[in-house]
């Protein structure tokens, strides 16, 4: 990855674009900001509540929640883990700016799936939920500093993520989930 240097539009600082993921070790964060190479992440954050609605819009109740596969989430499943996790890092967004090298917890995000019923979501609601907090948070972004942007959390499974590599992180998190979608759809289509 690039040295800490912010691209700045007008007055606003934005995180860097992913360059490379090669330097990367951890299995999990190479796979994701691979989906986000050269892209710029806060322009794949402001779309994805209306790709989510787009891509959602006239599908039943019985295909929101049809896993692909044996042990797949669903539509609805991944939507709903969608809103949560933009939950999560508004937790840990916060604790980086405010508290710079606070601890973040890991989630087990299959536990949330089972425990949190996703299979029972109400689609409509999950999409308001993750549209209102992703633009609290777009807003956010536009009013942070270069110094903030390198503010960060110890996270406990993959140690220290600063701000910039927060919101580059689940920029290729929304890709991945969106990809997902875009498949299970393909594959609605194909079963008519």
């Amino acid at each position: 990855m690039r040295t800490h240097i912010h691209e700045s539009v007008g007055a606003m600082m934005i995180p860097r674009k992913v360059t490379s993921v090669e330097s990367i070790e951890n299995p999990y964060t190479k796979r994701i900001l691979s989906n986000v190479i050269g892209k710029d992440p806060l322009l794949v954050l402001s779309q994805t509540p209306a790709r989510l609605k787009r891509l959602t819009r006239g599908l039943s109740r019985a295909q929101l929640r049809k896993p692909p596969a044996e042990g797949k989430w669903s539509i609805i499943q991944i939507v709903t883990h969608l809103a949560d996790v933009e939950l999560v890092l508004a937790f840990r967004l916060r604790m980086a700016l405010a508290q710079s090298g606070s601890p973040l917890q890991a989630v087990d995000q299959d536990k949330w799936a089972g425990g949190l019923r996703y299979e029972q979501a109400d689609l409509k609601n999950k999409i308001d939920l993750f549209t209102t907090v992703r633009k609290d948070h777009l807003a956010m972004y536009r009013t942070l500093t270069p110094e903030q942007w390198e503010r960060y959390g110890m996270h406990e499974e993959r140690g220290k993520e600063s701000v910039e590599h927060m919101v580059q992180l689940y920029a290729g998190h929304d890709i991945n989930h969106l990809q997902q979608i875009e498949h299970i759809i393909q594959l609605l289509k194909k079963k008519k």
